[in-house]
């Protein structure tokens, strides 16, 4: 029996921390100060099922009306040094554009933008005139 009431107060405290998440003071904290991807890089959605963008990389701190699924194109702009999430821009079909967090075990990262074509090699510099 008390192992049932160590179980309970944990799962109560563990949804009260959640809960106790700040997630606009969590996105202004970490604003400027999480590694950067110069220039962007491209990324598309995988695996299985929406996958729901965040105000601040925290579970606690998801936005249920925005998400993009498998096969959506994303700009990749920044990963917590962890690499357990990426702040990425995806651009709806109507023009639209979203910004936000996203867990990156569920995002294949590409290449950069403006990066050459892969396989394609450096002109030679005799060739350049």
């Amino acid at each position: 029996m008390q192992l049932r009431s160590s179980v309970l107060c944990l799962c109560l405290f563990s949804s009260l921390s959640q809960a106790a998440v700040n997630c606009s003071a969590l996105a202004e904290k970490i604003s400027g100060t999480v590694p950067e991807f110069h220039p962007s890089v491209q990324g598309k959605v995988i695996g299985t099922g929406r996958v729901h963008f965040h105000e601040a990389p925290d579970e606690a701190c998801a936005n249920k009306k925005i998400f993009v699924i498998p096969g959506d194109a994303l700009t990749i702009y920044s990963i917590l040094e962890d690499e357990s999430w990426l702040e990425v821009n995806y651009i709806a079909e109507d023009g639209e554009d979203y910004t936000g967090w996203v867990k990156a075990d569920r995002v294949e990262i590409g290449r950069p933008y403006g990066a050459p074509p892969e396989g394609e090699n450096d002109t030679p510099a005799d060739d350049a005139q």
